[in-house]
């Protein structure tokens, strides 16, 4: 998809805003969002009307999240794995950093995926078999173009995103348009709309947001950001709809060999699998962790090279 460079003489974007530090959608003759969308009081369960405002709108926002103490050791796990992986090429700015971060290396975000600050609204949203699959985290440049985090309607899930500095409309934001969860799959008319248009210049959601906020959002959804510099730094924590179809089945099981070439191969960190031996052992016996191996597995979701530790796989 082709984005034309923004104009920079626009003086206003297209997008409403939600501030940082006021929980509610700021723009020309918006009211305070009160529908559920902004969770100023995280908890581990969602209410009936932000699990409604989820599903209608594709996201939700949960301020501060994380405490001080936590975001603290989350910056060092994040500085020690970005810096290990990438020793053949460390960060200059020109080109994203990306890992996985699941493993004993980094044990505070290898947590995350069963973490009940992020678990438990997963199951909400996706019920109670909803697959833990990913955690990773990232070094951006510039700007990132509108797109879903899928190719299927048929294999979707959410996505918990949450950056490590303060991040603004023109300063890299996550930006959405609500709603278009919904109406998946896209025509290219749709497609190629948004790929001619300035990025700043589509109708949408600014999520504003604070080191501690966390925004998630359905892999279907419409997301992009603008602006953003040199070091954004954003972390995810991902799960997947458990597949009840074969042909869901099917695009799950491809969707292994496809993390491979966006992540592994598109980056080149040093290491060479998304799932490690360990991770995959699951050594403290977690009982969530083992119902999403024994799924994976069934699915043949790890079969696919480079997935799982080869020695291992």
């Amino acid at each position: 998809m082709h984005h034309r460079a923004h104009d920079s003489r626009q003086s206003q974007s297209a997008c409403l805003v939600t501030g940082a530090s006021l929980g509610f959608a700021q723009g020309v003759g918006m009211r305070p969002d009160t529908t559920g969308g902004i969770m100023t009081k995280p908890g581990t369960a969602l209410t009936t009307e932000q699990v409604s405002f989820f599903r209608t709108f594709g996201y939700l926002v949960f301020r501060n999240l994380f405490s001080t103490e936590e975001l603290a050791v989350i910056q060092h796990e994040f500085d020690q794995a970005l810096t290990s992986q990438y020793t053949h090429r460390p960060y200059d700015g020109s080109k994203r950093h990306w890992t996985m971060m699941m493993d004993e290396d980094t044990p505070f975000f290898a947590s995350l995926l069963e973490d009940p600050r992020f678990l438990a609204p997963a199951r909400q949203c996706y019920g109670p078999d909803v697959l833990g699959v990913a955690i990773d985290a990232n070094r951006y440049t510039g700007n990132t173009g509108w797109h879903p985090d899928t190719g299927s309607l048929l294999q979707y899930g959410v996505k918990f995103a949450f950056y490590l500095q303060p991040v603004g409309t023109d300063s890299g934001a996550l930006r959405v348009l609500p709603a278009t969860h919904r109406l998946f799959p896209f025509s290219k008319e749709f497609s190629d709309g948004i790929g001619a248009t300035p990025l700043r210049d589509v109708p949408c959601q600014v999520l504003e947001s604070n080191p501690g906020d966390v925004i998630a959002f359905d892999l279907r959804l419409w997301h992009a950001s603008h602006g953003g510099g040199r070091d954004r730094r954003m972390c995810t924590v991902v799960y997947y709809n458990n597949p009840k179809t074969p042909e869901e089945v099917e695009f799950l099981r491809q969707q292994g060999a496809d993390n491979v070439k966006i992540g592994l191969e598109a980056f080149r960190p040093q290491r060479h699998f998304l799932y490690s031996a360990r991770w995959i052992a699951n050594p403290n016996r977690n009982p969530a962790r083992q119902l999403w191996i024994d799924r994976l597995r069934e699915v043949g979701y790890f079969d696919a090279p480079g997935v799982v530790e080869a020695a291992h796989a």
